[in-house]
């Protein structure tokens, strides 16, 4: 290899040349982060400006249909704004509503140690259970024990979904009706009901399904199921889930094989 260190046509960077390069660069790249992160403070603040604004309108809105309604006007005021500020299936950001409505529940109503039954359809706008369980705990079932058929019902004034439930023991199996009308989820119902937690997971179960207003609880293993065409398998039990007509079907069945 030939040595050009005396080459008078080569030439070489001085130790002074190096570092300014060096700094050069160096002062370069710190440029391109401080421009970058000003790129980014920029970009939050825009996203945070147009956040206070949305809830700027949102609280003008409110003040604006109290102050305009009368007496006489005044439900129909409450159900537009229940129709305008809740969850419908259509869906808005749910972090939102959890971030900027307090919570106020004192006992969320699935946070419970213990449950009596295993599974359970709840009203996520009421916090009401209604137990899909065909035998109490510790039952021994016997066919020739019950030859009853035991029903009972339910209904949310806000989405306006009735329920009906139709147990028969002795035959190890039962039904569940659910009849929607409105469809509507009220998160600020929900933050009288729940802990933040629980909402965020049965918002998160319902997201993108048709039904949020009803979900399906495992009260033993504390998880949610959405209510939607299947098989949903819980304890001793076995969930057929079908839609039928604008209503949902459960068809219930005691699948626990007795010694």
């Amino acid at each position: 290899m030939q040595d050009d260190s005396y080459d008078k046509f080569v030439y070489h960077l001085s130790q002074s040349d190096k570092r300014d390069l060096l700094y050069g660069a160096f002062m370069l790249c710190m440029s391109a982060v401080a421009l970058f992160s000003l790129v980014i403070g920029f970009s939050n603040m825009r996203v945070n400006r147009k956040n206070s604004e949305n809830m700027m309108e949102v609280m003008e809105m409110i003040a604006t249909y109290i102050g305009s309604a009368t007496q006489d006007e005044y439900e129909e005021i409450a159900k537009t704004l229940r129709n305008d500020l809740v969850f419908s299936e259509y869906g808005q950001d749910m972090e939102n509503y959890i971030q900027y409505i307090p919570n106020t529940t004192d006992n969320c109503r699935t946070c419970m140690d213990a449950f009596p039954s295993q599974v359970y359809l709840i009203y996520t706008n009421t916090g009401q259970p209604y137990d899909l369980d065909l035998f109490e705990p510790g039952e021994k079932p016997n066919e020739d024990d019950y030859d009853s058929t035991t029903m009972s019902f339910g209904y949310d004034e806000i989405s306006e979904t009735s329920l009906h439930i139709a147990k028969m023991p002795g035959q190890h199996i039962g039904n569940a009706t659910i009849h929607r009308k409105q469809g509507i989820l009220s998160v600020q119902r929900m933050k009288s009901l729940f802990c933040d937690d629980c909402i965020r997971e049965i918002l998160g179960t319902v997201e993108h399904q048709l039904v949020e207003e009803v979900i399906i609880f495992d009260a033993a293993q504390k998880k949610f199921y959405p209510v939607d065409s299947g098989t949903v398998v819980i304890g001793d039990y076995t969930l057929q889930i079908e839609y039928d007509h604008g209503d949902y079907e459960i068809d219930i069945k005691y699948t626990k094989t007795e010694p």
